[in-house]
């Protein structure tokens, strides 16, 4: 079941400044804002994976603790295929402690995307969207196993409301 997309296009504003990043022997600072702010731009539109480049690709699969997997393919399917999959993906940049010194590794921008990630509340979003999801995906099953056994649907049982009784 492929979820909507939850938008967050604040997350975006302000798009990384190149002025508050720090260079590494392999990437400058502009090529660092770049990346991070298509990182930015594809969280904000729900992380679809039909968008999920190869260059995000290469590069997030070394950032927040994140492994390669067999190809590109694979981490997209690992992470972006549902919304309780998309809730872990954001839930490990924010929780991922963005080691070492920015002048060798990108812990400067994985720090911003991580704080945007919070403050926007992206991972209780989605965790909301993974349970609506369950619930349904639990209704249809329901419904279509009472159908195989022919059982009709009962209405549910609302219990009288709680009486408080007198002390004497």
């Amino acid at each position: 079941m492929t979820p909507a997309p939850i938008l967050c296009e604040r997350i975006r504003t302000p798009p990384l400044d190149p002025a508050f990043l720090k260079p590494t022997r392999w990437a400058t600072v502009e090529e660092k804002a770049k990346l991070g702010n298509a990182m930015l731009r594809f969280i904000a539109e729900g992380m679809p994976a039909e968008k999920f480049t190869a260059s995000l690709y290469e590069r997030l699969s070394n950032m927040f603790g994140f492994i390669a997997h067999y190809d590109r393919h694979g981490f997209a399917q690992t992470w972006f295929d549902s919304a309780a999959t998309r809730r872990d993906f954001l839930d490990q940049i924010v929780r991922h402690p963005c080691w070492g010194d920015p002048g060798f590794v990108w812990s400067d921008v994985e720090r911003e995307i991580g704080q945007r990630v919070r403050e926007n509340l992206l991972v209780e979003a989605w965790a909301s969207r993974a349970r609506e999801d369950q619930n349904a995906r639990e209704k249809a099953e329901l419904a279509r196993l009472m159908a195989k056994h022919g059982v009709a649907s009962v209405s549910p049982v609302v219990a009288a409301p709680a009486v408080q009784l007198g002390l004497f």
